[in-house]
């Protein structure tokens, strides 16, 4: 782990992002992503925000459009933003009624103030980012959010990665990654090895979040993971109030509660 001086803490959060930046603007992501599959909560939240969908909707790191398609069909105005320009492309191919750029979501100051009516955040995206760069992206956030705004966010779940099944899982999924591409995870077994070791070192835990390397792409990431009261007090650190936190299933995770079965949350907070 790394020393948490305010020195080391800045160099880390760099080559975090500059690790993770590259990894996502790489274009062998497109196929993976290419699908219009909903979990549980998101079709809960879509349902229930239908009516805020309606208006104009910014989508960060939109992918291959998993999700773009459905805020399309509700939105009247519809911006996608991704770090990958073949994801993008992707997206303008096959959803030529929305509008999507390549941008990192570090700088949205191209983004005027009062822009949006609702900031989506999905798969955990702002969890690429570092924490000064994560509260920067929120400050941003709140500022081109309409008054009453929504954002629609998910991060890794703190108390998920804390669990000794979660972690036997990451030993499982390092020595034989993932059970349902046998072929392929044995060939990138010395690939997997050689980034955990790699970015192990890089690993963080501070009082309010961790920053983890994770199985995500043969663990070649690191990400930002964080837990509800902590994330809701950030929020509420830039100008957000929370409406309501659920886990993957969809169901309500109230103040106090950790869902530590949840790898990851979705928080619906007013600007």
């Amino acid at each position: 782990m790394a020393k948490d001086t305010p020195t080391n803490i800045a160099l880390a959060e760099e080559q975090q992002a500059r690790l993770n930046a590259a990894r996502w603007a790489e274009g062998e992501f497109v196929e993976l992503y290419a699908s219009r599959r909903l979990r549980a909560v998101e079709a809960v939240l879509l349902e229930r925000y239908r009516e805020e969908l309606s208006g104009r909707v910014l989508e960060l790191g939109c992918g291959a459009g998993r999700l773009s398609g459905h805020l399309i069909e509700l939105a009247r105005a519809f911006h996608g933003l991704d770090l990958s320009p073949s994801m993008v492309d992707h997206c303008r191919q096959a959803y030529p009624l929305g509008t999507f750029s390549v941008r990192d979501l570090r700088d949205l100051s191209a983004f005027e103030e009062a822009s949006y009516d609702v900031v989506v955040a999905p798969f955990n995206v702002l969890d690429v980012l570092g924490d000064d760069d994560r509260r920067k992206a929120l400050e941003d956030l709140h500022r081109l959010l309409v008054a009453d705004g929504l954002l629609i966010m998910s991060s890794h779940n703190r108390a998920y990665a804390a669990r000794t099944a979660a972690k036997l899982r990451m030993r499982m999924r390092l020595a034989v990654g993932a059970p349902r591409r046998p072929l392929r995870s044995l060939r990138s077994l010395p690939e997997r090895v050689r980034n955990r070791r790699r970015l192990h070192r890089l690993e963080r835990v501070e009082n309010d979040y961790a920053v983890l390397n994770d199985e995500a792409h043969d663990f070649s990431v690191l990400h930002y993971y964080i837990s509800r009261d902590a994330q809701e007090a950030q929020m509420a650190e830039h100008g957000f109030r929370l409406l309501e936190c659920l886990d993957l299933d969809g169901s309500l995770v109230r103040a106090g509660q950790s869902a530590g079965h949840s790898p990851e949350l979705h928080y619906v907070a007013r600007g």
